[in-house]
């Protein structure tokens, strides 16, 4: 800290901020009975998996794909042959694919990228994001396994985490970007007339089919697709909102590469030497709660944690103040004495329930610049994020 005064605000807040889906030789007997007319089937290359989906679902779509098989027809568009295009198509051409490569421009938010491996079961084996603007300003992350590796680059630290529901969450912050689970919900609404989709065939030879979808419940809403006409595959996908009569961009993701050989490199973070590593793999972060109730751990976590400043025990209180590691604690806080705690109030919740936080206020007697003083304090505890069983102060993490 540069001064008292930002010292005691930071104190004080306790924050340290069959290829495809039609069989050829099928569409070709069909086309050459119905319209007299030689036709090619263009090929699909196959794409990716994000989530597993139920067996019975997988037979659903079969089921879809053979009776497309059996029925398919051949239109001709612009002077040049090309076969109808079905969303079922990508449905299928979605369960191949080993690799994907995300860029994503959120409006006003800079570009997000993703790189995605995937196993041959379809699961996914490893994950780098790069974010420019979050709420926890600029981070990067890489995911393999139970374990995540996120770097706050805007706060300046790097959080390594093991839990058992890693996956669960990472799979659920990338499904909005995800193409697999995209056009199986795209799918899906399309099927329970949520959704109307407007099919547009390629204005040039081998130039993309467009899909304009419009949503029955939010008129307002708009997305444009752009779909390969050979492989299949979504290329890209704009959302927009209608805004004083004109739509307006809100979101553009482009699928850049799909099944292309990913660097290992792109999976290491290159974090410098100098940035605070706060590992929750190597060390027990906060206090269990055992039989407690939440507001009886959140009173014992705030007085341990006061006790251990008290005791200048910073790798404790570190611990209690989500891992932070007891050199940067001793940096932020080593500079107040702690003499005693006044009191520890009734928890409150926090005003926005989201953020699962409970509010402890405290009263500790402290001397700061020679001056001895009462002050109040109003840490945010709640569970340790995959671990529900152990409680500790939030540190900005």
């Amino acid at each position: 800290m540069n001064s008292a005064d930002e010292l005691e605000d930071r104190i004080r807040h306790l924050r340290v901020t069959t290829t495809d889906a039609v069989d050829q030789r099928i569409l070709a007997d069909a086309s050459a009975a119905l319209l007299k007319a030689q036709s090619t089937m263009l090929g699909a290359q196959p794409s990716s998996v994000w989530r597993t989906i139920m067996r019975n679902k997988w037979a659903r779509l079969a089921a879809v794909l053979l009776i497309a098989a059996t029925v398919g027809t051949v239109t001709f568009h612009r002077q040049f042959a090309t076969v109808a295009y079905a969303l079922e198509q990508t449905l299928e051409a979605n369960l191949g694919f080993r690799s994907i490569h995300i860029r994503v421009e959120p409006a006003g938010r800079g570009v997000h990228e993703t790189w995605a491996e995937f196993g041959e079961d379809g699961k996914l084996l490893r994950l780098r994001m790069n974010s420019p603007k979050t709420e926890d300003g600029e981070k990067e992350a890489v995911w393999q396994g139970d374990k995540a590796e996120v770097w706050f680059k805007t706060k300046g630290h790097l959080l390594v985490i093991r839990d058992k529901t890693t996956a669960e969450r990472v799979t659920k912050e990338l499904a909005s970007f995800d193409p697999k689970v995209i056009v199986e919900q795209l799918h899906e609404a399309q099927s329970k007339g949520k959704v109307k989709i407007e099919t547009q065939d390629p204005s040039a030879k081998g130039g993309p089919i467009t899909l304009v979808v419009s949503f029955s419940d939010s008129p307002d809403q708009r997305e444009i697709y752009q779909i390969d006409p050979q492989s299949k595959l979504v290329e890209q996908l704009k959302r927009y909102r209608l805004v004083n009569g004109k739509y307006e961009l809100l979101e553009h993701v482009e699928f850049l590469e799909y099944n292309q050989a990913i660097p290992p490199a792109t999976f290491v973070l290159n974090v410098p030497a100098d940035v605070t590593r706060i590992d929750w793999t190597t060390q027990e972060v906060g206090l269990p709660k055992g039989d407690l109730t939440d507001d009886q751990i959140a009173v014992k976590v705030a007085r341990e944690f006061f006790e251990a400043l008290i005791a200048k025990d910073y790798r404790r209180a570190g611990s209690i103040f989500s891992g932070i590691p007891a050199s940067k604690m001793e940096e932020v806080f080593g500079k107040v004495e702690f003499l005693r705690i006044v009191s520890v109030g009734n928890p409150t919740p926090h005003p926005d329930a989201r953020t699962r936080f409970v509010q402890v206020p405290c009263e500790v007697e402290l001397r700061m610049d020679g001056k001895t003083r009462v002050e109040k304090f109003t840490p945010y505890i709640r569970a340790v994020e995959g671990q529900p069983d152990r409680w500790s102060i939030d540190g900005g993490i």
